[in-house]
């Protein structure tokens, strides 16, 4: 590493680490970019219809058809229903990212493996430039740049483009750190960009990291004294106006979804099931290849937080370091002796008051491990069964020590440096993953800050999954990584290296999954798998090539109905021929949908009300994919199909193609 070390400082030669680093990590996927895609074939082959979708849309604009972007929001998925596009995240930023690639291949497979390769360097060149601008150490910079990249949680993010694409947040702080300390207009510039690029990339950041952002510009003001500075005030003011005025368009349709369509806000039973149990943090993906068959601690979904051993212990490093220096300046700003019985006095005081502090402190380490009641830790008994109490004696501790006058400079010492900002941010971003209602191994803890903003915060009550805090989480836990090897590095330089190299090791180890994961099948009840490859438009076989060639006002319905693996299938196709389907797939399902399922769902045993539910939808074509059908019941659809007047007009092996008017 100290060989290296100067050419770390160089962006560029970083850029090609970490393209390089990426390539190995994922392998084989840079082998199989056309045809097999990165992880699952759940969220990313429903992503690539909305990038097929409105880029298709972007690219008849392009070419002359002025109305083309009148319809980039009316995906053609659950027919009639419009704006379906706000069913979910619109990837606006990453369709546009891949547009050439797409305008010339017409492979969405290859775009999107693009973009997850991309994200993943991006993340680490963010979070190099980031810290190697708070720290000016390169060696530690680059360590904590492969930490955020690489981060075992983010294995268990893979299947989610929107959620990986978290490269903008170490990029706008970085922008702004650039602007408070060296006052570039254009530093501002680029952090506003970044920024809204990034709540564009997945609107769970616009509530999720935007007020994060907003504190640190605060606490650079007071750290820089510049609160007095009114052009600093107006250059920002200006900056948040220009940010509303570009993402206010692209939630328009979102609040218009959510008034009209009576779909967008999430009941509070939901949003627990998708939060962060405190035992994520000891659950890891089940696909790592060391972790996983080890750290299935507690499983439910979102619940994979592990950071990874290295992480956790290097950013533990980075947050004592922060704790240190806080301590350090306190001493120094001690005033003058006092006398020597003021002092005893004062001392044993404060000795008593951390007494108490760290049992305070062990206690609420039981309550988030195990929960209130009893329990057993190193063969001694430990009852918890009165929250209130615990909460009163841990005020009163708080208070007590707030009397001290070394508390205070203590506490005015941790803003010295970036690291106090970035130790509140990872810890607050922790608490918050953990939902409205904090559970430790599923028992309840109690109340959790988040449920205050679920309740009085406009649009919190739209977001289904508190624990993707835990990405904001990882970004300030990694660039603690980069804060503590960079103290090392200063005060032995020798080890520090030695050190980073070895941590550089340790995230690679603990992040791999060999083989990388692609083209996985997603199982569900009473249906065979789906297949497992994608076609291309080159290779959609007879019966999606019959459907492409169709009227534009045809309407399709896809048997199986109302199956998630299918359903997906059939909106990746529908990116392809672009004619209206009544499936559909997305965050939400409206009702015009759901009603179709008694009588579509599954094996169909009315066939005359099917019938009827197919003609009132306006359907006019119909695909049954027979050998997604166990006991013959595929080839049972087909057949009434034919007996009730359709028409076969193609067939693809076990696919048919039935017009029924």
């Amino acid at each position: 590493m100290r060989r290296f070390a100067p050419s770390l400082d160089n962006p560029w030669f970083v850029t090609v680490l970490f393209i390089a680093l990426t390539i190995a990590a994922t392998w084989p996927l840079a082998s199989e970019m056309t045809t097999n895609i990165a992880w699952d074939l759940g969220d990313p082959v429903f992503n690539c219809w909305i990038m097929m979708w409105t880029g298709g849309q972007v690219l008849r604009f392009l070419k002359g058809d002025w109305s083309a972007l009148g319809d980039y929001w009316n995906g053609n998925i659950f027919y009639p229903e419009r704006l379906t596009i706000a069913y979910s995240e619109h990837l606006t930023p990453e369709m546009l990212q891949i547009l050439p690639v797409y305008a010339v291949t017409g492979n969405m497979v290859l775009c999107y493996n693009l973009l997850f390769l991309s994200a993943i360097v991006l993340c680490g060149l963010g979070m190099y430039l980031l810290v190697r601008e708070l720290t000016h150490e390169p060696v530690a910079a680059f360590a904590a740049g492969v930490a955020f990249a690489l981060s075992p949680y983010r294995v268990g993010q893979f299947a989610h483009l929107q959620v990986m694409s978290s490269q903008w947040m170490p990029l706008a702080l970085y922008g702004f750190r650039r602007y408070f300390t060296g006052g570039q207009t254009r530093a501002l510039v680029g952090a506003t960009a970044a920024l809204v690029v990034q709540v564009l990339s997945c609107l769970y950041y616009l509530f999720f990291f935007v007020p994060f952002a907003a504190a640190y510009c605060i606490y650079e003001i007071v750290a820089q004294h510049r609160w007095r500075h009114g052009r600093t005030w107006r250059q920002l003011a200006i900056a948040a106006i220009v940010s509303l005025m570009v993402i206010t368009p692209f939630l328009i349709p979102y609040l218009k979804v959510r008034s009209g369509a009576g779909m967008g806000v999430r009941d509070t039973a939901e949003v627990e099931a998708f939060s962060a149990d405190t035992w994520a943090l000891a659950t890891a993906s089940e696909t790592l290849t060391f972790w996983g068959p080890r750290l299935q601690t507690f499983v439910r979904a979102e619940g994979n937080g592990f950071p990874g051993l290295t992480i956790l212990a290097l950013g533990l490093v980075g947050a004592g370091i922060v704790i240190a220096r806080a301590a350090v300046h306190a001493r120094r700003a001690r005033p003058r002796a006092a006398p020597a019985w003021r002092t005893v006095v004062v001392w044993s005081c404060a000795a008593l008051c951390a007494a108490a502090g760290l049992v305070m402190l062990a206690t609420w380490a039981v309550v988030f491990v195990h929960g209130w009641g009893t329990t057993w830790i190193a063969g001694y008994r430990v009852t918890l069964r009165d929250p209130g109490m615990v909460v009163t004696r841990t005020a009163v501790v708080l208070a007590a020590a707030m009397l001290f006058p070394a508390m205070w400079r203590f506490l005015r010492g941790v803003p010295r440096s970036a690291g106090g900002f970035l130790l509140a941010g990872w810890l607050l971003a922790l608490t918050l993953a953990f939902g409205p209602e904090i559970h430790a191994h599923g028992e309840l803890v109690g109340p959790g800050p988040y449920a205050l903003l679920y309740r009085y915060v406009p649009g919190f009550n739209g977001m289904r999954v508190p624990a993707r805090f835990l990405m904001v989480a990882t970004l300030f836990l990694t660039s603690l990584v980069g804060v503590g090897l960079a103290a090392v590095i200063g005060r032995w330089r020798r080890f520090g290296y030695a050190l980073a190299a070895l941590a550089v090791c340790g995230i690679v180890f603990e992040s791999a999954v060999v083989p990388f994961v692609s083209n996985r099948r997603l199982w569900v009840a009473h249906y065979d798998l789906a297949p497992r490859h994608l076609a291309t438009t080159a290779t959609m076989g007879a019966v999606y090539n019959r459907v492409r060639d169709l009227p534009d006002n045809t309407v399709l319905a896809e048997f199986p109905y109302g199956s998630v693996p299918f359903d997906i299938q059939a909106v990746f196709y529908a990116g392809m021929h672009r004619k209206r389907l009544i499936n559909g797939f997305s965050g939400f399902f409206p009702r015009s949908f759901t009603d179709r399922m008694s009588t579509l769902g599954f094996d169909p045993v009315d066939r005359a009300a099917a019938w009827n539910t197919l003609v009132n939808a306006g359907v006019t074509h119909v695909v049954v994919h027979e050998a997604a059908y166990f006991e013959g019941k595929g080839a049972r659809i087909s057949n009434w199909l034919r007996s009730a007047g359709a028409t076969e007009l193609a067939a693809d092996g076990t696919d048919h193609l039935f017009a029924l008017k």
